[in-house]
């Protein structure tokens, strides 16, 4: 209902002042063209001037002189007078009260309408503002969890490689340590071989010295007891 009410009287005011703009503007034209015929570069000048107006382009001394052909002064006056024309034609006219008076209260009741789902909408917007940003505020602590989590796992990825390298770095100081001392008991265990080969090469010539003194004694005394044997034998050739 107020919707017609605003289109009903606004169409009625355009066409009450499209009229009266006609008008003046026809009365202006006429006028023009009386004088035009007179006089006729101005008149070309004025043509150009609608012409170049028609066309949509601005409409200035210059371009009414490349137009028309005409001197820059009857150029000049052509364009100031259409564009005086054209300001008169587009000035609005103060509204009647009544018309005045009755597009007020539409206007008044339009605007409270418009308000009023302007604040509606308005409000669904912020509630639908308000979610996203929540959505965006839980999405952005995904993240950030996400990230903080990648970023423990790299410190224990970093630490259990460290702990590994230096598992591995005491692992190999303690296998040279194990190289060395084995090398170490090894060169002890060699020594004690030698000088076990040492004393038993020692025993060996000791008891070989021992069995020959034995042999010798053993020689001697067989020479001795038969030294002995001979010797009353010579005792009695002697008597």
């Amino acid at each position: 209902m107020v919707t017609g009410n605003i289109v009903s009287t606004v169409s009625d005011v355009v066409i009450w002042w499209e009229s009266m703009r006609g008008a003046v503007v026809s009365s202006e034209r006429v006028a023009g063209q009386e004088v035009s015929e007179q006089q006729d570069p101005q008149r070309r000048a004025s043509d150009a001037a609608e012409a170049l107006a028609a066309e949509g382009e601005a409409v200035t001394a210059r371009a009414v002189r490349a137009r028309s052909g005409v001197r820059m002064t009857v150029a000049a006056e052509a364009a100031r007078d259409w564009n005086e024309r054209e300001s008169q034609a587009r000035a609005v006219p103060e509204p009647p009260a009544a018309v005045q008076t009755r597009f007020t209260a539409l206007w008044r009741e339009a605007f409270t309408m418009a308000r009023a789902e302007f604040d509606q909408s308005r409000a669904g917007w912020l509630a639908k503002v308000a979610q996203a940003e929540a959505e965006r505020d839980a999405v952005a602590e995904e993240i950030e969890n996400a990230e903080t989590e990648r970023d423990e796992a790299r410190r224990e990825t970093v630490t259990g490689r460290e702990q590994a390298a230096a598992a591995a770095d005491a692992a190999r100081e303690a296998l040279a340590a194990e190289r060395s001392r084995a090398d170490k008991a090894e060169a002890r265990l060699e020594a004690i071989e030698a000088e076990r080969d040492r004393l038993i090469a020692e025993r060996d010539r000791e008891q070989h010295r021992r069995e020959n003194a034995e042999n010798q004694a053993r020689r001697l005394q067989a020479e001795l007891s038969a030294a002995h044997e001979g010797i009353p034998a010579v005792n009695d050739q002697e008597n």
